[in-house]
């Protein structure tokens, strides 16, 4: 029997994670335990919708509801960009790649 899907996310760069089978251990990511993230359905679709942003110094791409204090990528305290595409031109879905320098 195939267990129920459960969510989680990364509380340093919000990457999230559907976990499809129960397993051992815990899910990690950014050197931090990741945390089961909200069961209502519209807590999880407001994650997927979450904007895209861009580290203004190493150029590092991720989507989560708000940019982490650090880094991933680069680990500096950098200013993140929001990347999002909210024009045709690119297509209304992901990154607008000439926000991106």
């Amino acid at each position: 029997m195939k267990d129920e899907p459960r969510v989680y996310s990364c509380s340093v760069c919000g990457q999230i994670v559907e976990l499809i089978h129960k397993g051992g251990g815990s899910l990690m990511c950014c050197n931090k335990t990741m945390q089961r993230a909200g069961e209502k359905e519209g807590e999880q679709k407001a994650a997927a919708n979450a904007p895209y942003w861009s580290c203004s110094s190493c150029h590092y791409v991720l989507q989560a509801v708000t940019p982490p204090d650090v880094c991933p990528a680069c680990g500096q305290r950098c200013q993140f960009v929001d990347v999002t595409c909210y024009i045709p031109e690119c297509g209304l879905t992901g990154v607008d790649s000439r926000l991106i320098k």
